[in-house]
């Protein structure tokens, strides 16, 4: 029997080709393609298996599930099961093996997969779940030589149990504690006092172990990597947007990016890509390969650089950085990932090289996002959402609407934006819930971790583009009746 060698791929230009011609289907199977957006442009074959429709059904390579409303769903597996479960998905993944990727998964799942004979292109679930546990994710740091803000990993069952805890680790008066699994958003707790302790006791009391955290005065950004059999790969550094009240109701939870060049200094972006890289060579050391996420925190008053969380999957800023200017000039990231995946490709690209020129290069031009979520606690329905596409801020501080597009990058002006919207009219409208996504052309973030002038009078454009009404009884009766779920459609996707 002959084996044919692996294609060698020796340049950018040639992994481009590649995938160009790609003949191997891809599927996305998420609730959007939010995460993953653009990707059919660079890969042949790619197709989008979605629950929403963000685009009125003009996108060419996204197969759109409607919700028949016969399943209540609590998480984005259970929207992942729904959409495998259709037979029009079926029936096209059937006829087309080829390979899945999630951006949420579990053991179902890959049950599924296998019986629909497709290869599902991530790490096994049972090494996702492990990894993307807080308390291993400190520990791998701490074995890589990458350190996390100071702290314990220990057993909590009261104020004065942490007290006595965190003083004990030199921890100070006030702490950040963190469980291992959860949305950052609604699981990690600043604790001050005793009343602050009171309202995530629970929450905190149920684990066996916690992550207590010195309350340190910084700033947080995120960065994505690839751990591949030819190495670590890694993309420019971000901003990020945390707890801003007029994006997210939690204090904690993430609410957007920025990437320009002038962020972060060049000692820092060079401490960032060391480290990285040492994550993600530890991660495949362990088994681990493929995509990931870091989030560093930089203490404002000593410029340290601490791990803050690993995001073992692809994640919420993956679409800034696979269509970021550096991307479209020379390659997304996330192929990188795909590569790893294909045995039947090997690489002679130098890995050292290439995350160099993005340390110099990848956060050239000026881009953000901004995750808008409904923040009331009152359920009510949607009767205004505005079109996925290209809008112009005018002189009023209004969003026209230019035209409709799926491309992002039909939005590169500074006074241009690119919507891409999440929940439609007649949708109820939950506390947590995305309603859009907004990429931009300008900083938007303030010296104190706020929204500036330029962010804030976006954030307010774009909130204007929605409008609410009550539920009538009957809607309350019927809500009632399903339970409504909290937010899964969108989460934080990252």
């Amino acid at each position: 029997m002959n084996i044919s060698p692996p294609r060698k791929l020796n340049t950018l230009a040639e992994i481009k080709g590649y995938f160009a011609e790609n003949a191997t289907p891809y599927y996305f199977v998420s609730a959007s393609n939010f995460n993953l957006m653009g990707m059919h442009e660079w890969v042949c074959n790619w197709l989008n298996i979605a629950l929403i429709d963000c685009y009125d059904g003009r996108h060419p390579q996204v197969l759109t599930v409607e919700d028949d409303h016969t399943c209540v769903f609590e998480s984005i597996e259970d929207i992942d099961r729904y959409l495998l479960s259709n037979a029009e998905a079926r029936a096209r993944l059937a006829a087309q093996p080829g390979r899945v990727l999630f951006l949420f998964f579990d053991e179902t799942l890959e049950a599924m997969c296998r019986a629909l004979n497709q290869e599902i292109a991530l790490p096994p679930n049972r090494l996702v779940r492990e990894i993307d546990s807080k308390i291993v994710t400190t520990e791998l740091g701490n074995a890589a030589g990458v350190p996390s803000v100071p702290n314990v990993l220990s057993k909590v069952t009261s104020y004065a149990d942490l007290q006595r805890i965190a003083q004990a680790a030199g921890l100070g008066e006030r702490w950040v504690v963190q469980t291992a699994y959860g949305d950052s958003g609604k699981t990690t707790f600043f604790i001050a006092d005793e009343a602050d302790y009171l309202q995530a006791a629970a929450q905190i009391e149920a684990e066996d172990k916690v992550k207590i955290m010195r309350w340190i005065r910084c700033a947080g950004t995120a960065i994505e990597a690839c751990a591949t059999r030819w190495g670590t790969f890694v993309g420019p550094l971000l901003t990020e947007l945390i707890g801003i009240d007029a994006l997210t109701p939690y204090p904690g939870g993430w609410c957007g990016n920025e990437l320009y060049d002038a962020a972060f200094s060049p000692e820092i972006r060079q401490d960032v890509l060391r480290k990285t890289q040492a994550i993600g060579d530890a991660l495949y050391r362990r088994g681990y390969r493929g995509y990931f996420e870091l989030d560093y925190l930089l203490d404002l008053d000593s410029d340290a650089v601490y791990l803050g969380e690993l995001n073992a999957r692809i994640t919420g800023i993956s679409a800034m950085t696979n269509m970021s200017d550096f991307s479209a000039a020379h390659l997304p990231l996330f192929l990188f990932h795909l590569l790893e995946y294909d045995p039947g490709v090997d690489l002679g690209l130098n890995v050292d090289a290439f995350n160099q020129a993005v340390l110099s290069q990848g956060a050239r031009g000026v881009a953000a996002q901004t995750i808008l979520k409904y923040t009331d606690e009152e359920l009510k329905i949607v009767v205004q959402a505005p079109t996925s596409g290209v809008y112009v801020m005018d002189d009023g501080g209004e969003l026209r609407f230019k035209h409709p597009s799926y491309r992002r990058r039909d939005a590169l002006a500074e006074n241009e934006a690119y919507i891409l919207r999440i929940m439609n009219r007649g949708d109820y409208a939950y506390c947590g819930g995305d309603l859009a996504i907004m990429f931009l052309n300008c900083a938007i973030r303030s010296a104190d971790g706020g929204l500036n002038p330029d962010g804030a009078r976006w954030v307010a454009a774009l909130q204007r583009c929605f409008e609410f009404r009550h539920l009538d009884a009957q809607e309350r009766a019927a809500v009632a009746l399903a339970h409504h779920p909290a937010n899964v459609k969108s989460g934080r996707e990252s």
